[in-house]
């Protein structure tokens, strides 16, 4: 049987229609080669299933900030000697990813996005 939506429902929807045209203006005035992903990414974000998404996001922040850190700290001290750089950032990764996988609550993606954020900023100021 089907039921009308509550006002709680009607709130939802309307939080996050504004929130994906505010995205999608925001993606349209910096000129993003594919805007239509900001308002995607919205709905895919705001699903009211998903759970726990500001402890997530916090997460996620928190590990950016660790990896760009540990960019910060890696890359200037190895900037002469690639390889040995090559092998802090495997064995960072190795790490802060195997760690990632044995931790199953939201707190993983500290880890995840620390090994990631690492690899991404610091590699290509090298090679």
């Amino acid at each position: 049987m089907i039921t009308m939506p509550t006002w709680r429902d009607w709130l939802f929807s309307a939080k996050a229609f504004t929130a994906a045209m505010l995205a999608l203006y925001i993606a349209l005035m910096l000129d993003l080669p594919r805007p239509y992903w900001a308002m995607a990414t919205v709905y895919i974000v705001s699903h009211p299933l998903t759970g726990a998404t500001r402890s997530k996001a916090l997460y996620r922040v928190c590990g950016t900030l660790l990896g760009a850190a540990a960019a910060v700290v890696f890359v200037p001290l190895f900037i002469n000697a690639p390889v040995l750089l090559s092998l802090v950032v495997s064995l960072w990764m190795g790490t802060l990813l195997s760690i990632s996988l044995l931790d199953r609550t939201p707190r993983n993606y500290v880890f995840m996005l620390a090994a990631y954020t690492l690899l991404i900023v610091g590699l290509p100021s090298v090679f």
